[in-house]
């Protein structure tokens, strides 16, 4: 299965990868030409953004995971959850 990406969906779509991320993130800043093509290349391609990398960019991840410089620990949520309510 191969996975659609933004840059597939920008080069199918003739526009450049901003364009793409501006068509999901800030679709008012699009014209209402170029939004409806990307958004029907995306449907036709199958693209799904990724919510992983997406943090990256913005600096922001809101998967319950810390990362620190030298190595990466990574607890689910629902793990530190139970472990709060274990020790209290």
């Amino acid at each position: 299965m191969n996975k659609a990406t933004i840059y597939n969906v920008a080069y199918a779509a003739n526009v450049s990868l901003a364009t793409v991320s501006r068509t999901l993130n800030n679709p008012q800043k699009v014209k209402p030409e170029t939004r409806d093509r990307v958004l029907r290349v995306i449907k036709e391609l199958g693209y799904k953004p990724n919510a992983f990398a997406k943090g990256l960019a913005s600096k922001k991840i809101n998967n319950g995971c810390g990362f620190s410089t030298g190595y990466v620990s990574c607890f689910c949520s629902r793990n530190v959850e139970w472990y709060r309510r274990s020790i209290s």
